[in-house]
């Protein structure tokens, strides 16, 4: 796998590259609560059959700012498409990098080749709240505001009472326990929402998209949305408002599975990744 920094205004971009050039392209876009190095397991399966780019959004990960006032993601993400000279790609994104991967695909339609979207936000759209989920909800909430307004002595203490509850209700999901056999996803989970604590306390704002809700019947590429049946009730009514309101989308909803599809199912996603990428280039198995 090459890495690569990719200078953006007021700021550079980590990414890394895996698979043939000349290959079908594919760029992932990671979560909220991870960083491209998310992706880098299924970077490695799929260098037979996809030339695949991820990388740290800014403000996530190994990217740097040093901007003040506005940036894009949008522009961001049009910069990893350039810098690896791809004209377009399909677009792989889970939750919010799955919201930026709809709101580029809205923007610049000639550069998607396809959505694969996994617990999918969608900006503009607001999904319901189950009882049993808001006190998990709430304590995420108190736990960011704790952190954002923690003096610097008490900022580790914070960050690590942030993180625990992120990763019970995005990991475990609010309707099961946290067994044993998520260990390692949720350290792992951890360790990468640590690093992009440290360069998210005083972030310059990014330029918001006209908001995708309602707009979702105007993507005209094939989108395939996966969902884990244990994740909130609103990232579960998101990935059913996708299928419901765009031309051509499709929905699987992965058993057993919470927020961080990837990390806790990734033969699943491969299996569904490149069964999907055959089908809609229509090679068969």
């Amino acid at each position: 796998m090459e890495t690569r920094r990719i200078t953006v205004p007021g700021g550079e971009l980590w990414t890394a590259g895996s698979g043939a050039e000349a290959a079908p392209a594919t760029v992932m876009v990671h979560s909220g609560i991870a960083h491209g190095e998310m992706w880098s397991p299924l970077l490695r399966a799929l260098g037979d059959e996809v030339f695949g780019v991820a990388y740290d959004c800014r403000c996530f990960g190994r990217s740097t700012t040093v901007l003040d006032g506005e940036f894009s993601d949008i522009d961001d993400l049009a910069s990893v498409l350039d810098a690896y000279g791809l004209k377009s790609a399909v677009l792989v994104g889970e939750s919010r990098g799955a919201r930026l991967a709809i709101d580029f695909a809205l923007a610049h339609p000639e550069r998607v080749s396809g959505l694969f979207l996994l617990a999918p936000d969608v900006s503009g759209f607001d999904g319901p709240v189950a009882d049993d989920e808001r006190p998990l909800l709430d304590a995420v909430d108190a736990a960011e505001e704790a952190w954002d307004a923690a003096e610097a002595a008490d900022t580790d203490r914070a960050v690590e009472e942030l993180i625990a509850h992120e990763v019970r209700l995005f990991v475990d999901g609010p309707g099961r326990e946290p067994v044993a056999e998520r260990a390692a996803v949720r350290e792992t989970v951890a360790d990468m929402l640590r690093l992009n604590y440290t360069q998210q306390k005083d972030t310059p704002d990014f330029v918001k998209a006209e908001p995708a809700a309602g707009r979702l019947a105007e993507l005209g590429c094939p989108v395939r949305v996966l969902v884990g049946d244990a994740d909130t009730a609103g990232m579960r009514a998101t990935a059913e408002e996708i299928e419901k309101t765009t031309p051509g989308a499709s929905l699987v909803r992965v058993p057993d599975a919470a927020h961080a599809l990837t990390l806790e199912h990734p033969e699943t996603v491969e299996r569904e990744l490149r069964s999907w990428l055959r089908e809609i280039r229509g090679t068969g198995s």
